[in-house]
């Protein structure tokens, strides 16, 4: 018996000593906060798991260890994903040179850099190193070029109907953005990755429906927003037909949307550009668009309206109906059709709508994520993603105006009620005798 007592101190430090030295050699976690808040993304765990190569991080930050934990704890979660991850603190009150040649400003700061390219970043987040390593390891960095001379909307312009904000946007993502005139030039230029067309209002000549269909055939990429002048030697070519009038859809309505001529789209069945969107796309104004006959692509669906669209071909005014004599046909109907290659190096996605991405509706519904999805998906860039900014829900209070206002009445009223009642009562009780 007194064997045994004695033993069991002993056991205890062997056991402990064998945890610990299994704990130096096996790194195990377990995330049970709600929301997963103490890892990753999914989306930055699924980049970081396509990187091949170092990945640096360099820190400005004062030798403050609070500061420099936050970042470090940041950039485990990174090294768990990708070993070859590696963190430098500098302050920059010790090396004055480098911050003033880098433009630091304030701190901290992280300073990326991947494969001999660097981005320096504001602030220490995983929203933020997680676009920048995206941008950074962009494989296809050619230009994105607006066709322009026929009145399209412009990449580059602040009127309404133009796409800057959309332009700018793909800028933030690391792409190069510039304009093309075909009529000027007569060719396309080889840095070239994307030609967009979007909304021209008068036709296209010849030559330069010639030089966009060699373009595709050679293997470029082409987003189409087809609103305007339609021009039908580039639509035979792609083998895709445009329905007549235009889409109403009486989704419009339950979204609060008083024009039915808002087509309320969301991603086909196995749709190869967007899986899954946060909201509807709204399209004002759309055509439908469907496959015209036997062509050497593959099309795939992308945007689809509900069973209550159809394309409106009589006038937009009134009491309106679907006519099928007039050929209106019943949703679902197409408004975004992607054509590739069987080997997949031609991609082409035709939009029955420019409208929907220009300066003044961008901002409704998924239309900008639904932009940015189709230009990764036609520059084969499908690692740039949007890292929206996580709250952990705990650390949320959803509470109803009634609720709200009983817990103020409480700590404004209640509670020091309260407590000078105690008070009160405490003094009595010591005064009574």
């Amino acid at each position: 018996m007194k064997l045994r007592h004695r033993l069991l101190p002993l056991l205890t430090l062997v056991a402990l000593g064998l945890i610990l030295y299994l704990g130096q050699g096996h790194n195990i976690q377990w995330d049970w906060s709600q929301g997963g808040r103490n890892q990753l993304h999914p989306q930055s765990q699924a980049l970081l798991q396509r990187l091949h190569g170092p990945l640096r991080i360099t820190a400005f930050v004062a030798d403050h260890p609070v500061e420099r934990a936050a970042i470090r704890e940041l950039v485990d979660k990174y090294r768990e994903q990708h070993s070859a991850t590696e963190l430098i603190f500098t302050d920059p009150s010790q090396h004055p040179e480098q911050a003033r040649k880098l433009g630091i400003q304030h701190t901290p700061q992280l300073l990326v850099q991947y494969r001999g390219r660097e981005e320096l970043i504001p602030r220490a987040n995983e929203q933020l190193l997680t676009s920048a390593i995206a941008r950074l390891s962009l494989e296809h960095r050619g230009w994105i070029l607006g066709l322009q001379g026929h009145g399209e909307a412009s990449l580059l312009g602040q009127r309404n109907f133009d796409l800057g904000s959309f332009g700018e946007r793909l800028k933030d993502k690391g792409y190069r953005i510039s304009e093309l005139n075909l009529a000027d030039t007569g060719q396309i230029p080889d840095n070239a990755q994307l030609l967009v067309l979007a909304s021209p209002a008068t036709a296209l000549s010849e030559a330069e429906t010639g030089l966009l269909r060699r373009w595709i055939e050679q293997g470029g990429a082409l987003l189409w927003l087809a609103d305007g002048e339609i021009p039908a030697g580039l639509a035979k070519a792609l083998g895709v037909r445009f329905l007549p009038g235009t889409v109403v859809d009486a989704a419009a309505a339950d979204l609060g949307i008083d024009s039915p001529t808002v087509a309320v789209a969301r991603p086909a069945a196995a749709s190869p550009v967007a899986e899954s969107l946060p909201a509807p796309v709204l399209m004002p104004g759309a055509q439908a668009l469907e496959v015209a006959g036997d062509v050497s692509w593959t099309a795939s669906p992308v945007l689809q309206t509900g069973p209550r669209s159809w394309n409106e071909t009589g006038r937009l005014k009134g009491s309106i109906s679907r006519d099928p004599a007039a050929g209106e046909k019943r949703g679902p109907l197409t408004l975004a059709l992607a054509l590739e290659s069987g080997k997949g190096h031609q991609r082409v996605l035709i939009a029955g709508d420019g409208d929907f991405l220009s300066n003044s509706v961008i901002g409704n519904g998924a239309n900008r994520e639904f932009g940015l999805a189709a230009v990764h998906w036609l520059t084969g860039n499908r690692q740039l993603m949007d890292i929206p900014p996580f709250t952990p829900p705990d650390l949320e209070l959803h509470w109803s105006p009634a609720r709200a206002a009983l817990a103020g009445a409480f700590f404004l009223l209640g509670l020091p009620l309260l407590l000078a009642g105690a008070g009160l009562f405490i003094t009595w009780r010591r005064r009574k005798p």
